[in-house]
């Protein structure tokens, strides 16, 4: 008869917490009616709007033109940015993530002041952004680096093995590069490039015939491009490494013009050494070590989330939401 009323009692708490369940979630949706914006999803129990949305890629935003706007994947992109964050910083609440509202402070004075306007219509994406605003989503921003600088950053561990079998993996076994001290005379008109190379052929000076016929950039160092490795420019720029130093091309043909070019000096290839590319090998292990990590707690995050879209995003609304100029 006692395990009877035990159950019993058991079962009765179970319908009142389901009860009380349903209840709070009614008052949820009673909340989301009377607020004047648009709900667009609701993350483990807390609302977002479409102008919370509009605010995260304010930026990104009005940089699209039309077909960007459309372009699904582009938005499904935006909207997995925003619902990672979010993710992120419901977890930074969760520890109780404090950040140094001082910091916000100064940051946002800076951005508010006159010389900083233009800073800070780049960074939040508004032209209308206020003090608050502007402070909210510099806290939002911090949380989520102090979290991940707690739960990520802090444990990476790169160690010196690794950067050096980085380096025997990547760099010991490239070719050093060659280097030439290289001028051109570039010109899209055949014609152009004809008359140029009769007066070098007369004696004029590559410098004077570059700055006075070549419609490159390099045209106001009298066709100076500096030590240059091949592999860095196109294809066609192979045919001035053929040259020996001192020498002119003959006028070379390729997809953008007609080139001629002059060889000064060839530098000496030097290999690369470890203690060159030390720093470099370390930085780009930790950061791909930080990216894993970072996906997993969010992967781990998605796992545990309670996520329910409430409407669809329009990109294309994305100017009539930044004239509304609220944020939650």
């Amino acid at each position: 008869m006692k395990k009877v009323s035990i159950l019993a009692i058991l079962l009765l708490f179970n319908i009142a917490g389901c009860s009380l369940f349903e209840k709070e979630k009614e008052a949820e949706k009673l909340n989301i009616q009377k607020d004047n914006r648009t709900a667009y999803v609701i993350i483990n129990g807390t609302t977002l709007y479409t102008d919370d949305f509009f605010k995260f890629a304010g930026v990104v935003l009005k940089e699209m033109d039309k077909d960007d706007l459309k372009n699904q994947e582009v938005k499904e992109y935006l909207v997995k940015n925003f619902i990672e964050h979010n993710l992120l910083l419901q977890e930074a609440q969760r520890r109780n993530i404090k950040v140094d509202e001082k910091k916000i402070s100064a940051v946002t004075e800076s951005f508010l002041s006159e010389s900083g306007t233009q800073d800070l219509k780049v960074y939040s994406g508004s032209y209308d952004t206020d003090a608050k605003a502007l402070s909210e989503i510099l806290r939002e921003k911090f949380m989520v680096e102090t979290l991940i600088s707690d739960m990520i950053n802090s444990n990476i561990d790169i160690k010196e093995d690794e950067i050096k079998q980085e380096y025997i993996d990547v760099y010991s076994q490239k070719e050093p590069s060659r280097k030439a001290h290289l001028f051109q005379i570039f010109t899209t008109d055949k014609q152009v490039a004809e008359k140029a190379m009769a007066e070098l052929k007369r004696g004029l000076s590559f410098n004077e015939v570059a700055s006075r016929y070549s419609e490159g950039p390099e045209k106001e160092d009298g066709g100076d491009l500096g030590f240059i490795i091949d592999t860095d420019y196109p294809e066609i720029f192979g045919e001035a490494f053929k040259l020996k130093p001192g020498k002119i091309s003959d006028i070379v043909k390729s997809e953008y013009g007609y080139h001629i070019f002059l060889v000064k000096a060839y530098s000496k290839p030097k290999r690369i050494g470890y203690d060159d590319v030390k720093t470099q090998i370390h930085f780009s292990l930790y950061n791909k070590e930080q990216d894993k990590k970072i996906e997993e707690l969010i992967n781990e995050l998605y796992k545990n989330a309670d996520i329910e879209y409430l409407t669809d995003i329009n990109l294309s609304d994305a100017s009539l939401s930044s004239k509304s100029g609220s944020y939650r």
